[in-house]
């Protein structure tokens, strides 16, 4: 193999190394909680399906890619691509919906008692599952033409509307569907990132104002150490991540909807940042939250 092809068979090997493991400790001690405690609580849940969703998104992505990076070429027929293409999107989508209820769930959770948001606190607990349900719904239904348009890879000389990801061909019927479901995706993925930014600020603004009310009454390092700043640490830190991560992976998307011919290696970056927030966010739930820590070190 080449150097190009060393490095990126390397990197994929790092995020399935790191990636893996870790969400398989965060759903396997979330799990037990469930399984001792009878119930988790919301925040817990959905940092258990988030878990869940990037365990996919590597298994569904990262994966193949590096098996077909070291020269495997075994189970690639179109069934199977349709079926890896179609997990992979519904799961990627579900990361972006999930982190964004997360960050929805926490600036309720933190809201005061005057403002508008403080009357859903007591409703949060049955809105979780009914929330969990709708998300799956509508990704899965949003990413079906990962079924409708992928196939096996073959010969695509004097293919147009085709996306080489290597493994698997995404292979549009026309230029109206290329450019109408790109669009689609790429409003669909603003339109969640854009309330991921709001109730990010809005989180940070609450805590501020809280910040400076209580100044005075503790000290400056019992104030970075309160519940409240330590989980909206967390969530804005899971929010950060996405949006960098997802800022490079959609203006690589862009790219793909307006060019002629795409590189093969765009699609490799793609695949990269995409399993790097899967891969990064288990590291960070369990350097951050004290019940994983606490589980791990019995």
């Amino acid at each position: 193999m080449d150097l190009p092809t060393i490095l990126k068979a390397a990197s994929n090997l790092l995020l399935i190394a790191v990636g893996i493991p870790g969400n398989i400790i965060v759903l396997l001690v979330f799990g037990h909680i469930g399984c001792v405690e009878r119930k988790l609580l919301p925040a817990d849940s959905i940092v258990f399906m988030l878990a869940f969703v990037h365990l996919l998104i590597i298994l569904t992505r990262g994966v193949p890619q590096t098996l077909f990076t070291l020269n495997y070429r075994g189970f690639y027929d179109s069934s199977t691509c349709k079926f890896l293409i179609f997990i992979y999107r519904t799961s990627r989508v579900t990361s972006m919906s999930m982190t964004f209820l997360l960050s929805a769930y926490q600036s309720i959770l933190i809201a005061p008692a005057t403002s508008r948001l403080s009357y859903l606190k007591l409703k949060l607990p049955t809105l979780i599952l009914p929330s969990f349900v709708f998300l799956w719904l509508l990704d899965g239904a949003t990413s079906i033409h990962g079924i409708l348009y992928t196939s096996q890879i073959r010969n695509i000389t004097g293919l147009k509307f085709t996306l080489n990801l290597s493994y698997c061909l995404v292979e549009y019927p026309d230029e109206a569907t290329y450019i109408g479901t790109g669009t689609m995706e790429l409003t669909r993925d603003l339109f969640f990132v854009f309330f991921m930014v709001v109730t990010s600020a809005y989180i940070l603004f609450v805590l501020y104002r809280h910040r400076q009310q209580v100044k005075g009454i503790r000290s400056s390092e019992q104030n970075q150490n309160t519940p409240e700043m330590r989980a909206a640490k967390i969530v804005v830190t899971f929010v950060t991540l996405f949006v960098v991560f997802f800022g490079v992976d959609n203006m690589t998307w862009i790219y793909t909807l307006t060019a002629h011919k795409v590189p093969v290696d765009l699609n490799n970056v793609r695949v990269f940042f995409s399993s790097l927030y899967a891969s990064v966010s288990p590291i960070i739930v369990i350097a951050s939250n004290k019940k994983v820590k606490s589980k791990l070190q019995c």
